[in-house]
Formats: structure tokens, sequence, C-alpha cells
């Protein structure tokens, strides 16, 4: 159960760095169905301090580059079994980079993606955040 909210997880990052926006509706699609979205109880971007939203920027960066590293593989591969071979490597990586980045684990960072689909603010900070990063990174 642990594996496949940690696969989960990278999906999401694969699928984030990948599309054209910050937040795609891969989680929904993944995600086990659940009864009418409700609003959470506090605030999503409240919940999240800067230090660990930092952290999430440096894992999300991470990720991102290994995931610019598998797509093309992952598109030319001949055939089902080897994608997904791909696809698992990559995860793999993907949760490896995520766990040594001090200060998120996978968990808190799926629940950072999460929590940015419905936050407006979060997923706008966040942005800002990636992008500041990535320029830096430069």
């Amino acid at each position: 159960m642990i594996y496949r909210r940690k696969s989960r997880t990278v999906a999401v990052a694969f699928a984030m760095a990948t599309g054209v926006a910050f937040i795609t509706p891969a989680v929904a699609q993944d995600a086990a169905p659940q009864p009418a979205p409700a609003a959470p109880a506090q605030s999503p971007s409240q919940s999240y301090d800067d230090q660990k939203l930092e952290a999430f920027t440096v894992a999300f960066l991470a990720v991102s580059d290994i995931q610019q590293e598998y797509s093309s593989k992952f598109r030319q591969a001949p055939d089902d079994g080897k994608k997904q071979q791909i696809q698992t490597e990559a995860t793999q990586k993907m949760e490896k980079v995520v766990n040594d980045t001090n200060g998120i684990s996978v968990d808190e960072y799926n629940q950072i993606i999460q929590s940015a689909q419905t936050d407006e603010a979060l997923a706008q900070k966040l942005n800002g955040m990636i992008g500041q990063a990535s320029q830096q990174k430069q």
C-alpha cells in the first residue's frame, strides 16, 4: 500500500514535469475514489512552513531533472514491457531523490502536491518558488 502511494507521488511528479501547468489532474485519476470534495479544516498553505516548501522545491527540481532524463527513453521504448521497466526505474530514482532531500519525505511531497491542487494560493507560491529556484540553478 505504501509503495502505491509513493508510485502515485512519482507518477504525479512525472506528469507535472511534462505538463504545461504546474498542477495536473493526474492525482485525481490515480487517487482512490472519494466522496464529494470537502473544504479542508485548515488552509493547506498555512500548514506548510517556508522551510518545508523550500525542501519541496529542491525535491521538485530534482524530480523534474530525472523526468526529463527518462521521458525520451520512455517515448523511444519499443514495447510496453520496456516502457514499464523504464517507468519503474524512473520511479525508484524519483523516490530516492525526494527521500534524500533534507526536510521532506515522499509522503510530505505527495501531500503538498495534493494540497496545491485545491489551494490556489499554495499553488501560486510553489510556482514562484520553483521559478526562482530554477533561475538560480541556471
